[in-house]
Parts: structure tokens; C-alpha cells; sequence
């Protein structure tokens, strides 16, 4: 189980949606989730609920065709 507040430098690896989400402790105290699988997952809260709540928000913005690949991008 994850703590509620990691480390700074720290990862762990959690499901949200059905996808395994990367969250990373920064030393700034933030917490940064992004999704291997949907590189447009980038969010950042203070806090985990935060964090994860808003990882929640942009899988289910990409469920809903809002977000799109980047120009570039493979």
C-alpha cells in the first residue's frame, strides 16, 4: 500500500481507470501522475487524492475524444 504522502524521488505504481498510473514524489512536495500507456496523462496536486483525482479527470477526457495526440508524436 502507498503511503499517503511519498517521499520526495519516490515512484509507485497504482491502477486508475483499468491503467497503470506512475506517481512521483517531487521534492517541491508535489506529486506528479503520468500514464505509460496514455502519454497525455499529466497531472500534478499537492496532494494523492488530488493527484490521482485529477489522473482520473484526463483518462476520462481522453475516453471522451478531448484530448488528442500530440503533433510529432508516434
Amino acid at each position: 500500500m502507498m503511503a499517503d504522502v511519498p517521499e520526495p524521488g519516490s515512484e509507485h505504481r497504482v491502477t486508475v481507470r483499468g491503467y497503470e498510473v506512475i506517481v512521483c514524489a517531487a521534492p517541491d512536495g508535489t506529486l506528479q501522475v503520468t500514464c505509460p500507456e496514455l502519454p497525455q496523462v499529466d497531472a500534478r496536486d499537492a496532494t494523492l487524492a488530488g493527484a490521482l483525482a485529477r489522473a482520473e479527470d484526463a483518462i476520462d477526457a481522453i475516453w471522451a475524444g478531448e484530448f488528442h495526440k500530440p503533433e510529432g508524436a508516434a
